[in-house]
């Protein structure tokens, strides 16, 4: 299934950046769950699991992504969680209670897609 090809150019930046965002936001709701949400907007809650449980999601997602630099072929785990991010998040902020900074999140999240969407494109141009 894979080529084993490694990234080059902008898509290698593009995967570290998006990489490296994902851990660094499943680091923060690890460390301070209810702190995080508060940041956020949303309201405070009892419980932490759900934000932790969020935060070690992220985590694991982040490290997939990072593989990525070593795997060209492992770049469709942003394509998927990405589209899925963004359909999700811009739902959630239209139809249910959710705060503007889903709708920021899910625009974040299409930029990210964009962004490896293009990256790809260009690479596949470029001479061999």
């Amino acid at each position: 299934m894979s080529n084993g090809r490694k990234p080059t150019g902008l898509l290698r930046i593009v995967i570290l950046l998006v990489g490296i965002h994902s851990l660094m936001l499943g680091i923060a709701m690890l460390v301070s769950p209810r702190g995080f949400s508060w940041f956020v907007g949303f309201p405070a809650s009892d419980t932490i699991f759900f934000p932790s449980q969020a935060g070690a999601f992220l985590i694991a997602l982040g490290i997939c992504y990072l593989l990525a630099l070593r795997d060209r072929a492992l770049v469709w785990t942003i394509l998927v969680s990405k589209s899925v991010a963004v359909v999700f998040l811009f739902a959630h902020y239209l139809f249910f209670d959710a705060p503007p900074s889903v709708l920021a999140a899910g625009i974040g999240d299409l930029v990210m897609l964009v962004a490896t969407l293009g990256a790809m494109s260009l690479e596949r141009q470029a001479p061999a």
